[in-house]
């Protein structure tokens, strides 16, 4: 008996070491995210409908995550520089970025990345849709996106108009008329919406396209004069403005603004973000200023249906730029 009980000590003991040296060890990273601040970084100039979203989603995301979301601007290759600077960043949930769709899924055929954006990045949560207009100042001669595109046709290459990037939804959806229509105009990209803006405002350009946080005060104030939003249905709070769908362009290209850090988050960290923006994205304050600058924040996506999203924009997006001739040579 007493030989016996000697043999199974040695096997005790090789249970008891390989449980304590092979079960999976949680990392910091893990059981205590986040314990100091979080950078986002966001690819357009500050002012601009994704900056000023973010700014609030940041401050209610605060009461959720315990630490400060520090919003950086990093303008550039239609907000592809930033993303791909995130995507490269280390999987710890301390480098972030906050993107409108079209950086995904439109830009790759327009510029020449080094990465797969979608491949290396890891879609969290998507907190609003955007509403693109196609804008003029209030003392233009065209008064309907009509009258525009008939003067375009008639004067090749006379129309300038100003978008926030290359493979931006505002540029995207302009060429795709322009084609659709055989017109030629120049389109020249911005970086960002409030610099677009600026420009039009300036008379730099004939029109211009960006996203709500851009047109809307300006439109409220009576500054531009809204002629089509690039959508499906017209906007609830701007009801009179028709869409592009409407006027016989069938491009209403969908566009979310959504948060996404490096590929290889660790889950307890992209399940602890994805709560918290969730949750700050239901807060009356976030509502608010989604609503003042007309984006929705009714059909949120959680980062799986994001994920099919995102690939399935990306599919659908490359036939239209493919059909249309647009993509890049």
């Amino acid at each position: 008996m007493k030989g016996a009980g000697m043999k199974k000590t040695p096997l005790f003991a090789i249970t008891l070491f390989v449980c304590f040296f092979f079960v999976p060890e949680m990392s910091p990273a893990q059981t205590d995210y986040p314990n100091r601040p979080i950078q986002v970084l966001i690819g357009y100039a500050p002012g601009g409908s994704t900056d000023v979203l973010l700014r609030s989603l940041a401050q209610e995301a605060r009461k959720y995550l315990g630490q400060e979301m520090l919003i950086i601007n990093k303008p550039g290759a239609a907000g592809t520089a930033a993303a791909s600077q995130v995507a490269t960043a280390r999987p710890d949930g301390y480098t972030l970025g906050a993107s409108p769709s079209s950086t995904f899924t439109s830009a790759p055929f327009f510029l020449d990345l080094s990465i797969d954006l979608l491949k290396e990045s890891t879609p969290i949560f998507s907190f609003a849709q955007f509403h693109v207009a196609i804008l003029v100042k209030p003392d233009s001669p065209f008064n309907t996106l009509k009258d525009l595109l008939d003067y375009a046709k008639q004067n090749p290459g006379k129309v300038t108009y100003g978008h926030p990037g290359v493979s931006t939804r505002p540029h995207l959806v302009m060429a795709a008329i322009a084609n659709h229509d055989g017109i030629k105009m120049n389109l020249m990209p911005f970086p960002g919406d409030a610099p677009t803006v600026t420009a039009l405002l300036g008379g730099h350009v004939t029109a211009a396209g960006c996203s709500g946080g851009g047109w809307v005060p300006h439109v409220e104030a009576g500054t531009l004069r809204p002629l089509a939003l690039t959508e499906q249905e017209r906007s609830d709070l701007f009801p009179k403005i028709p869409t592009i769908v409407e006027l016989g362009y069938p491009y209403p290209i969908p566009l979310v603004v959504f948060l996404h850090g490096p590929r290889g988050l660790p889950e307890p960290v992209v399940k602890k973000l994805e709560d918290a923006v969730s949750k700050a994205s239901q807060t009356p304050v976030f509502k608010e200023v989604a609503a003042k600058n007309v984006l929705s924040a009714k059909k949120n996506m959680g980062r799986e249906e994001l994920s099919r999203f995102l690939q399935s924009e990306k599919e659908k997006t490359g036939d239209i730029v493919q059909k249309l001739g647009l993509a890049k040579k």
